[in-house]
């Protein structure tokens, strides 16, 4: 079994009989132009071996995982497999794409080929009760499928297992690494992600450059030390660091150093140095390869030499290439304030129900600023209030939402044109928050209030 590195978390598993292509992120401008890759990734001139694969497995929704200017590049005769989710949501959008997809019950072994299998489980494996422990709110009335959108799948022949994770929180699916330990004997490859992708620090504006700085080394070691977490849990023979590897585009480029996630080079090392000192770790060998890349499992070899990322040319390629570029909805006419605020309104009372129906409680205005107004959702009331930015006085408790006219107006015409989730992931808004805490319940209920 073989596994080849294209970018991020789209990787190759190559066994004797049948090749598996996961996460397919190929194209720059995902997350509304603002997602791009490096080094950059020619799909046209590489599609022939992309579509020498027999089948694709999709991890979850987000765009560098499920990219729609990639797949709709791809041949659609690929069968796309998926987790059985409780919401149909992905297994429509790649049938509208013209793929056909393969739902799979959580915890079920597929057979792919005569001698490679799939296993996909849902990062809560399904669970209302952790889903509500971990953000605050779930349908406990709805018993079949995830109300999470990740999933983790184990890849296995007659000889090796790869557990691929992307981007599931470690807290969130260590109840299904006690399953897979059970199941499987051994992992022989982790597949892991090792950074945080999202809107913190970078976006949030209480913050100064300085303290920005600081929040972002911090979520750096989080996020290494939930890999570190990931690996002892396994224990698996080798780990290959992948996903979440994304150069911010356009105006939003000079955030790149602002996001709190390391590079590659400064993550293998950081664990590296850490395994090495427990005794128990130190058979655990790190997978170092560059994109378009092989490791064989069976020779423990890797197709060519690592190179560590050339920090200069690097930067280079942000200024001359990605920062010149517009993002998508940098063209044509500014939305209107009275169109936004009658979509607001259509907003809200899907909102509401939807709060009602999670039983998400809130305790937190959030008000969206557009122009020299703010649209307030109060948290204790059933409709929008309007107001100008000068006659805002400070409440105890509140959020505010910034981002460009014409990317809200998509929001709130719903997913089928944007969705907060993807446009907080892309840095497309700003927030400032007072008090300065994390809600998760509350941008989460965010995601529920379009038209």
């Amino acid at each position: 079994m073989k596994i080849k590195l294209y970018r991020s978390a789209t990787v190759g598993i190559i066994s004797d009989n049948y090749k598996l292509l996961t996460d397919p992120w190929l194209t720059d401008g995902e997350y509304y132009g603002s997602w791009s890759h490096y080094p950059y990734f020619d799909l046209k001139k590489n599609l022939n071996e992309i579509n020498s694969y027999n089948g694709i497995y999709i991890s979850h929704i987000h765009p560098d995982h499920c990219s729609e200017k990639t797949l709709n590049q791809i041949r659609k005769t690929m069968p796309i497999f998926i987790h059985k989710y409780h919401s149909p949501f992905l297994k429509y959008k790649l049938e509208k794409y013209g793929f056909k997809v393969v739902e799979i019950e959580n915890g079920k072994t597929f057979t792919l080929s005569k001698d490679l299998n799939i296993t996909i489980y849902a990062a809560d494996n399904c669970d209302p009760q952790i889903c509500y422990k971990f953000t605050g709110c779930a349908n406990f009335l709805e018993k079949g499928g995830s109300q999470q959108i990740d999933s983790l799948a184990v890849i296995n022949n007659n000889k090796y297992s790869i557990l691929n994770i992307n981007d599931c929180p470690y807290d969130l699916s260590s109840n299904v690494l006690e399953e897979i330990n059970k199941k499987f004997n051994k992992i022989d490859v982790l597949l892991s992600g090792y950074g945080g992708a999202g809107p913190y620090p970078q976006c949030f504006e209480n913050f100064t450059l300085e303290e920005k700085e600081i929040e972002g080394r911090k979520k750096e070691i989080n996020f290494l030390n939930q890999t570190i977490k990931y690996i002892k849990k396994i224990n698996p023979s080798f780990y290959l660091l992948f996903a979440g590897t994304y150069t911010l585009t356009g105006h939003l480029s000079n955030l790149q150093n602002l996001r709190g996630v390391p590079n590659i080079d400064k993550a293998y090392d950081y664990i590296f140095q850490y395994i090495k000192k427990e005794p128990y770790l130190s058979k655990i060998k790190p997978i170092k390869i560059n994109p378009e890349t092989e490791f064989d499992i069976s020779e423990e070899k890797t197709s060519a030499t690592y190179q560590k990322l050339n920090i200069i040319d690097y930067k280079n390629y942000i200024k001359n290439i990605l920062l010149p570029k517009k993002l998508d909805y940098e063209n044509g006419e500014i939305a209107d304030f009275d169109e936004i605020k009658e979509l607001a309104s259509l907003s809200h009372k899907r909102y509401l129900n939807k709060l009602e129906k999670l039983n998400i409680k809130l305790d937190t205005d959030i008000l969206l600023e557009i122009f020299d107004k703010y649209i307030i959702i109060p948290f204790n009331k059933k409709r929008l209030d309007v107001i100008n930015k000068d006659k805002f006085f400070e409440k105890n408790k509140y959020v505010i939402y910034k981002l460009n006219p014409n990317l809200l107006k998509k929001i709130l015409n719903g997913p089928k044109y944007a969705h907060w989730n993807n446009a907080e992931i892309g840095s497309h808004i700003k927030f400032y928050r007072n008090p300065n805490i994390f809600d998760r319940k509350l941008y989460l209920s965010m995601s529920y209030f379009h038209a």
